[in-house]
């Protein structure tokens, strides 16, 4: 009952920790928008297609309608579409506790309670017990610690509470990677097939697919367990999962050679290491430790918890192009799980070591070396207002759009023959409304967006023959893009007039990308 009401409770403080403060409704990032502008299609068209005809097909097609029926019921606004990952932060606290409950309690639990049975058996024949260094000690295995351990990070991880907070799938991907593990391991420890538990794993790696592609991983790291540790349930059903597979590989149009042709070409595992190594050291050095504590053990079917890192490390950083911090915090509750045990374990050590009135020592001890490497931004203690993305890698330009463009509207409104260029297709889209892009600067091979319906200037000569052919405009342009032609924002600089310039979203950032709002023939 104690371990309820405390579950219970960390809940509570993750669900205020991650709500407070939303209600600023602070800007959207560019990726936010993309789901902000299908969910408003939603509401005004009943299905998440543009005015000018254009969707994603099933990509996102699940969050899109999380954040739609939000919006239905708070208003849109950035609350209401940030909200649906809110309840995915709750229920990862939820689903995090209750997989390692199946891992380190119910397993632990019934191994005692066979030992138990054996030895009432023994008495009552009379014959020796068994080695004292048999099986599990009579009492509570240290395990039993686990998943309330690994709650109350999840609870108050830094990471895990910023991510909660965004308008994007990965948070939504946490909580299925974790209940589709334990449907899993529950299926494997079943002496036959179980239909309910394959089902259900099959539907959450589904509903996670239609959050995000990166959904199908949960599928394929499923399967691979299947395969190296239950042959014998599943072997007849073979067949049947390769058509799934086929299947599913063609309604999300995957095919061998979208992986195959990447082969040593990306290499991004050592933007990972540092991810990991720089900023979450000692939950590296308490993974390490709670891994090799399930190795020595030779508990294999634990070894659930260590392949989704293997298999989402692999994925990412030798076939998924673009090396953000995201694609792997979706396998992220793995690795507290295993600094959880890690934890446990030394604990457990130093009571070998001195006895029980030792673990509030070796308690202290890690504590302290837990602030010491953590510092004050990666364990929330006080509940803040805002978290910056950029805690860990500088990655995502966290820039007030809501600014600029309403900046822009107003410009627009005073100027209505003036056109509008920019860099980025959906945050006009978000802000301004479809149809009123005109130009977009980019790179591109197309003649036109698909998304906003703007006409493409992939170089600089394009646009200052467009300057000199329209007699007044506006154009914003960012810093971070490298998509933007070579010389363009040198060229705005030393001959357009400067509106506007903003650098931040929040007061203080780790790091400052600067937009600039210009304007000619005005």
């Amino acid at each position: 009952m104690r371990t309820k009401l405390f579950l219970f409770f960390l809940i509570i403080i993750g669900f205020f920790y991650r709500l407070y403060g939303l209600d600023a409704n602070y800007s959207f990032w560019t990726d936010e928008e993309h789901v902000a502008i299908f969910s408003r299609a939603i509401l005004e068209r009943g299905k998440p297609v543009l005015a000018n005809g254009y969707s994603t097909g099933i990509y996102q097609w699940l969050q899109y309608w999380a954040s739609a029926v939000s919006a239905k019921i708070f208003g849109l606004n950035e609350f209401a579409i940030r909200l649906p990952s809110v309840f995915f932060g709750v229920l990862t606290i939820w689903a995090v506790y209750l997989l390692a409950k199946e891992l380190f309690v119910n397993s632990s639990t019934s191994a005692v309670r066979r030992q138990r049975l054996c030895r009432r058996r023994e008495e009552s024949l009379r014959l020796r017990p068994a080695p004292s260094g048999a099986g599990l000690h009579s009492g509570p295995p240290s395990e039993v610690f686990v998943p309330l351990v690994a709650a109350a990070l999840t609870t108050f991880l830094n990471i895990e509470i910023l991510w909660s907070r965004q308008a994007r799938p990965y948070q939504a991907l946490q909580f299925f990677y974790l209940l589709g593990a334990w449907f899993i391991y529950k299926l494997t420890k079943e002496e036959k097939f179980n239909w309910r538990y394959f089902l259900g794993f099959f539907a959450i790696g589904i509903l996670a697919s239609l959050m995000h592609g990166l959904g199908l991983v949960i599928l394929f790291s499923g399967f691979i367990y299947l395969l190296l540790f239950s042959f014998s349930l599943v072997k007849k059903w073979l067949p049947l999962g390769i058509l799934i597979g086929l299947l599913l590989s063609y309604i999300f149009r995957l095919s061998p050679s979208m992986f195959t042709t990447q082969l040593g070409k990306i290499n991004n595992l050592f933007y990972y290491r540092v991810f990991l190594w720089h900023n979450y050291l000692l939950l590296v050095f308490l993974a390490l430790f709670g891994s090799l504590s399930l190795i020595f053990r030779k508990r294999k079917e634990w070894l659930i918890i260590i392949l989704p890192l293997v298999v989402q490390g692999i994925f990412v950083s030798f076939f998924w192009r673009q090396p953000f911090i995201r694609y792997f915090y979706v396998v992220f509750p793995f690795f507290i799980l295993l600094a959880s045990l890690g934890l446990v374990k030394i604990v457990e050590f130093g009571k070998k070591l001195g006895g029980w009135r030792n673990i509030g020592i070796w308690g202290l001890l890690c504590l302290l070396v837990s602030f010491q490497v953590f510092g004050v931004r990666k364990i929330v203690l006080i509940p803040q207002k805002t978290y910056s993305l950029n805690e860990d890698m500088q990655e995502i330009p966290e820039v007030d759009w809501k600014k600029i463009y309403n900046f822009v509207g107003e410009k627009l409104k005073k100027s209505p023959g003036s056109i509008l260029i920019t860099n980025w297709n959906d945050l006009p889209v978000w802000f301004l409304g479809e149809g009123k892009l005109n130009y977009l600067i980019r790179e591109n091979e197309l003649d036109i967006d698909v998304v906003s319906g703007a006409k493409y200037l992939n170089s600089l000569e394009k646009l200052i023959f467009l300057m000199n052919k329209e007699p007044e405009g506006y154009l914003v342009v960012d810093s971070w893009d490298d998509a933007v032609p070579e010389g363009v924002r040198e060229y705005c600089h030393k001959n357009l007039r400067r509106e506007l310039e903003v650098d931040r979203l929040y007061p203080i950032q780790p790091r400052y990308w600067t937009v600039w709002v210009y304007s000619w023939g005005i």
